[in-house]
């Protein structure tokens, strides 16, 4: 397991090549402002986290031309490697919670509340289904959507997906579509006669 030092330093490392043009940029002002390297540090530090005291600011034209490229590169670098920490630390909490929900006992009352057909007895679909929600891997929403689907699917009607269904499926969809040629051409003919009748 990393650490969040190592992926402080994982993600400077990732965007080492910003870095390294943000420090070249650095010099390039630090030459034109005459800034001394306290003070070109200090102003780095102030616009990437986007502080700006406004108290060290470039003066000359090309120090400003500069800052033009220096700010947004900087603030998007620095914001990269704290998201980076952030993204880190939070799956690791969600990892954990993750771990302790999986790792605890279910009580009679979770027996009652995954028994959903009233049976007394959970199955696995009713467990995976409960505890997929409870840990927040889908909503009620998806479920429903996956149920619709499988639903649609079992032609038979029979709680299984089978060849047989899917046979079933596509036949019915040649069936539909002849119709709905039939019907498209059915349509067209009418149009025709009562066009020809009216004329």
């Amino acid at each position: 397991p990393m650490s969040v030092l190592g992926v402080l330093f994982g993600g400077m490392k990732r965007q080492s090549i910003n870095f390294v043009l943000l420090s070249f940029v650095a010099a390039f002002m630090k030459r034109a402002e005459g800034w001394s390297l306290i003070d070109v540090l200090y102003y780095w530090n102030c616009t990437a986290t986007t502080i700006g005291f406004g108290d060290l600011s470039p003066k000359t034209q090309l120090g400003r031309l500069l800052a033009v490229f220096f700010i947004p590169l900087s603030v998007v670098t620095l914001g990269e490697v704290i998201a980076n920490c952030f993204a880190y630390i939070t799956s690791r909490a969600a990892a954990k919670a993750e771990k302790d929900f999986i790792r605890r006992e279910i009580t009679l009352s979770d027996l009652e509340y995954l028994d959903v057909n009233g049976d007394g007895r959970v199955d696995e679909l009713e467990f995976v289904t409960f505890m997929l929600l409870a840990m927040q891997k889908v909503d009620m929403r998806m479920m429903n959507d996956l149920k619709h689907l499988f639903h649609a699917l079992d032609a038979g009607k029979d709680g299984f997906i089978q060849k047989e269904d899917l046979i079933t499926l596509r036949q019915r969809k040649r069936l539909a579509r002849k119709m709905r040629r039939r019907a498209r051409h059915w349509k067209k003919w009418y149009e025709n006669e009562a066009r020809s009748f009216f004329s």
